[in-house]
């Protein structure tokens, strides 16, 4: 390629062995998070035990990450505009790595919370970098094929960390869950700095929505607080102990919608907002992802307690999810154009209300061949949904503005994960202490710390626990549907119209929606594609 092309698609000029090295460092970087992330679900229910943690401070464990992944993510691509993507790359691998340490070491909960608040920061930084990355130093024709290789490497990473965190927990420790990031971490920093040429930002913002940030943090911080402190047992009655909290973040998001109106470089530009589908998708999106991040924090707890199935079991059985990932994820642009992305979005949130169905209403959701099922029927709602959702957030947008629309997006799916958990956790402990009041012995012990009962005991805590997934299915049930009304009435029919750009916008919007599926988000960002012209 010319000197000439390569300053027109914006692009680094960087040897074969440097784009490896970027390709690389952004694979180790980015596979820490998710194998961390999907590790660290089987793990609550032995991290609980080990710090004799209640059940509110394990939905913190679980939350706090989302925290501030969802509040920090719309302003992470901003921060490595403005201080350069490479060092942005490389400060969120530094502080993701010392905050796994921060949670192998931690010895009480209050400890492990804080630890997790830190690998949420570095995930906010790391995450909508290491896609971009490529997109600096990869010229467009070998882009798509260094996205390819690097989803690849996602799907593997999320696929194992089942599996692999499962057998830790069951027989090394929970600590291990967090050990296990440390070498791609390591890895990372090192190629990154040493070998990852610098480049000076393509487009340098007018300033950064800090102000936006503090506001979405508060906010969502207030809610989830509000939700967490609903999970204790007889909280119901202490109304300003949830109220507040639950005030204050509802005042702090209504300030943040002001402010975002007002502010000169906005993380979330209002203009988005006055397109209807737009704002559809974004609902689909934050009930899709609301029903499937609450439930699966309590799944493993649930299989565990009730069935006393073991985590390596668990783990193995969450291996369903990758086969129809691979099945349909390939085919669904095919699918999405003989059948319209309204009809996809449909579809997959009907799959949705099988799988949540299967997993806790159904007389095999007690069996691990019920479990593998049911994850499999999941995967298959999810790779169904996503690329059309993408699909459909591309043609309702301008062309400019993908980049920022995909990071609300994808802030949505996070926030929606966040308040899930914490909603959840409200919802699991009121049906548990519902049928745990009639046993003291039961209600003395609380939601997922059983492991030492025995007798009639025992016999009523597993109903508890059973009757409390059940309300937990139903809520997701209910979520998946709302999505199915959402995309049936309120996604415009002339969005299923092929994107201006042909078959390339259907083939950035697929890929776009494999790494939704795992959690990368500003990938094609604005400054990006304005560069690429």
């Amino acid at each position: 390629m010319s000197q000439g092309d390569i300053e027109k698609e914006g692009v680094v000029e960087s040897t074969l062995g440097q784009r490896i090295a970027v390709l690389l460092a952004s694979i180790m970087g980015s596979s820490m998070a998710f194998v961390n992330g999907t590790a660290v679900t089987l793990a609550l229910d032995p991290i609980q035990a080990g710090l004799n943690a209640s059940l509110g401070e394990m939905l913190w464990v679980a939350s706090i990450y989302m925290l501030f992944i969802s509040a920090l993510m719309l302003i992470g691509g901003a921060i490595g505009d403005f201080y350069g993507r490479r060092a942005t790359f490389i400060a969120g691998v530094i502080l993701f790595t010392i905050a796994s340490i921060g949670c192998a070491a931690a010895p009480t909960a209050e400890v492990l919370i804080f630890a997790r608040a830190i690998q949420g920061m570095g995930a906010a930084l790391l995450t909508p970098m290491s896609l971009t990355l490529l997109s600096d130093y990869f010229p467009r024709k070998s882009r798509g094929m260094a996205i390819g290789i690097w989803s690849v490497a996602s799907a593997i990473m999320t696929a194992i960390g089942p599996p692999v965190g499962g057998w830790l927990v069951e027989f090394a420790s929970w600590r291990m869950i967090f050990i296990l990031p440390l070498p791609f971490g390591i890895l990372s920093m090192l190629i990154a700095w040493w070998f990852v040429p610098k480049r000076p930002p393509a487009r340098i913002p007018d300033r950064i929505d800090w102000a936006g940030a503090l506001l979405a943090i508060i906010g969502f911080a207030g809610i989830a607080y509000g939700f967490i402190t609903l999970s204790e047992p007889h909280s119901a009655h202490k109304s300003l102990e949830w109220g507040v909290p639950i005030g204050i973040g509802l005042v702090a998001l209504l300030l943040l919608v002001i402010v975002e109106r007002e502010v000169k470089s906005p993380m979330m530009p209002p203009e988005l907002f006055g397109i209807s589908t737009f704002n559809a998708i974004n609902v689909i999106t934050f009930l899709l992802y609301g029903a499937m991040g609450g439930i699966f924090v309590f799944y493993p707890i649930f299989l565990t307690d009730a069935f006393g199935f073991r985590m390596n079991e668990i783990g193995v059985a969450f291996l369903g999810f990758a086969l129809p990932m691979v099945i349909f994820t390939p085919l669904s642009a095919k699918l999405a154009r003989r059948y319209g992305v309204r009809m996809m979005l449909a579809t997959g949130s009907l799959v949705g209300v099988a799988a949540f169905a299967s997993m806790g209403l159904a007389p095999w959701s007690g069996t691990l061949a019920g479990v593998f099922g049911s994850i499999t029927i999941f995967g298959a709602g999810i790779a169904l949904v996503v690329p059309g959702m993408n699909t459909a957030l591309f043609n309702a947008t301008p062309e400019h503005s993908h980049g920022v629309a995909s990071g609300i997006n994808n802030a949505a799916a996070r926030a929606a994960t966040l308040f899930a958990i914490a909603g959840y956790g409200a919802v699991a402990g009121w049906a548990f202490y519902k049928v745990a009041e009639k046993n003291p012995v039961v209600s003395a012990v609380g939601y997922g710390a059983g492991d030492e009962l025995v007798g009639l005991n025992a016999a009523n805590y597993r109903e508890a626990m059973i009757y409390s997934f059940e309300m937990l299915a139903w809520v997701s049930i209910a979520l998946c549907f709302l999505a199915f009304i959402v995309a049936m009435f309120f996604i415009d029919p002339s969005i299923e119209k092929s994107h201006p750009h042909g078959h390339e916008g259907e083939e950035e919007a697929q890929s776009t929606g494999i790494r939704r599926i795992f959690g990368a988000s500003l990938g094609d960002r604005t400054d990006v594609d304005e560069d690429d012209d």
